[in-house]
């Protein structure tokens, strides 16, 4: 065989997983989620009770992982730091949680997406969607959050908790 032939094997070998791989990654998340507005407005008014309990120092919903397994999940700290960002202590909001301002963007659009009137929601929609077929930005953030979360777990686990459990 020759190596022309045998890089075309292998090519040949990995595209179903490659394709994979595409279809989650190109997959959109956000816009079929906001596509219903029952579930939009839903998301919209707990993400945004979360964030304004944690805002004003009020008690929110403690994490189910944190309670149940100790470990934080890769969520842990969000409220605290969107509440922090929100206050402007832009270096606090970093170390509780990096993915702090995707969250509130994120936050922002949900919120927006789910009040929108129908046409102007439509085209939003739309462009959402076109958005996560190009770039893969949804699951590419989901993976992030990840890695970030598993770093955190395996280099700072301490530092990690305490920053979660104490206010």
């Amino acid at each position: 065989m020759t190596d022309a032939a045998a890089t075309t094997t292998t090519t040949n070998a990995m595209s179903p997983a490659r394709n994979a791989v595409a279809a989650f990654v190109y997959r959109p998340l956000l816009a079929p989620l906001l596509a219903t507005r029952k579930a939009a407005i839903a998301l919209a008014a707990l993400v945004a009770a979360q964030i304004a309990a944690t805002f004003f120092h009020l008690p929110g919903w403690p994490c189910p992982f944190f309670t149940a397994l100790g470990i934080p999940c890769p969520g842990c700290g969000l409220s605290r730091a969107s509440a922090a960002l929100l206050h402007g202590d832009v270096e606090h909001s970093f170390r509780m949680h990096a993915f702090a301002s995707p969250v509130l963007l994120g936050a922002l659009l949900v919120c927006v997406t789910a009040v929108l009137p129908s046409s102007p929601r439509t085209k939003a929609l739309a462009a959402i969607e076109r958005v996560e077929r190009r770039t893969g930005a949804s699951a590419l953030l989901l993976i992030a959050l990840l890695v970030y979360w598993i770093a955190r777990l395996v280099y700072a686990p301490q530092a990690f908790t305490s920053l979660i459990s104490h206010p």
